[in-house]
């Protein structure tokens, strides 16, 4: 599914089950900077739907830039991948940004935004600002393979109501170059709305997967699959892929996470030092970034790594949802 006019990558998406409604939130930038590589650096954040992720409306000319923090804002440089969620009272979103004027300018925070109205053009950006902390990198190092990471959030509910959301990130300890891990970050609920609104922090956990073979594991996810285990799952690519069971294919990978004395989320069994990943589907296909889709019997879909767009791989994991109901929140903004 190609946009009519701007290079589309990475996605995420809120199903509206009422009206079976897919809406589409994308990273995309003009054409003419894909060849140098600088779309990244002007990315935007747009909204579009589709009932099938076969067929696409983009909407109108207001459509493809949704996201505008106001001047002044820590988010002052290009907006890169997040994730929605609904509440009782709107939706939020949380999206990755920098600020030029920290560090190399290359440093990464988690944000947050707020509608009341999936349609809207026009979000309300909150100041809130989730930094690493912890056992993470907080900016850049000298001789790493890529720069810094702490980006493209996942949220999710445990059954005891705890809100824990994943983010794509290094770590401060182990091998430069090797140090790409998935944080895992977590909330009581009733901590939840005021550290959406900046004024309680999170609690920083034990990354969830620290295997010391990858620079970096992007796009991170978390599934329930048909065996009652868990499915984490992410995006790297080949030249930055180490792990022994993968033979350097990069590509959508994942890790099965066991359980441990019962089938809850309470009991999943992490295990960060593991290496025993199998590749879902390897960079080689074409396909980067990719999201399970449960309502759609869990297929792949992701962005097209040479065209851009976002593409349907056919491939059907059968890989359910994590508890991502939200509805019973009001977060006063």
């Amino acid at each position: 599914m190609q946009h009519p006019s701007r290079h589309v990558w990475d996605f995420w998406y809120h199903f509206d089950a009422e009206a079976k409604l897919f809406h589409i939130f994308y990273l995309n930038a003009d054409r003419a900077l894909v060849s140098s590589g600088k779309h990244h650096f002007a990315s935007t954040v747009g909204h579009a739907t589709t009932p099938d992720f076969d067929s696409i409306d983009w909407g109108d000319e207001d459509s493809f830039n949704i996201l505008k923090p106001s001047p002044g804002h820590w988010a002052n440089t290009s907006i890169w991948s997040g994730d929605v969620i609904k509440v009782k009272n709107g939706y939020l979103m949380f999206y990755t940004s920098r600020d030029r004027n920290q560090d190399d300018g290359l440093t990464q925070s988690i944000g947050v935004a707020y509608t009341d109205n999936l349609w809207s053009t026009q979000w309300q950006v909150l100041d809130t600002q989730i930094n690493p902390s912890a056992a993470y990198q907080t900016k850049s190092l000298d001789g790493d393979l890529t720069f810094h990471a702490w980006r493209d959030p996942f949220l999710f509910r445990r059954q005891d109501g705890c809100i824990d959301m994943l983010v794509a990130a290094k770590t401060s300890a182990g091998a430069v170059g090797c140090n790409g891990a998935i944080a895992l970050l977590t909330l009581a609920t009733a901590d939840f709305p005021a550290a959406i609104r900046g004024e309680r922090e999170w609690n920083y956990l034990a990354p969830i997967a620290q295997p010391c073979c990858y620079a970096e594991m992007e796009v991170p996810q978390l599934y329930k699959n048909s065996r009652g285990s868990y499915e984490l799952v992410f995006s790297t690519w080949a030249k930055y892929d180490f792990a022994p069971a993968t033979a350097g294919q990069g590509g959508f990978q994942s890790l099965t996470l066991p359980t441990s004395g019962g089938t809850s989320e309470e009991t999943i069994s992490f295990s960060p030092s593991s290496q025993d990943f199998q590749v879902l589907i390897p960079e080689s296909k074409g396909l980067y970034a990719c999201r399970i889709v449960p309502e759609l019997d869990g297929e792949i879909i992701g962005f097209d790594s040479q065209a851009g767009g976002i593409r349907r791989s056919g491939i059907k994991t059968k890989f359910e949802a994590m508890n991502r109901d939200f509805s019973d929140l009001i977060v006063v903004i």
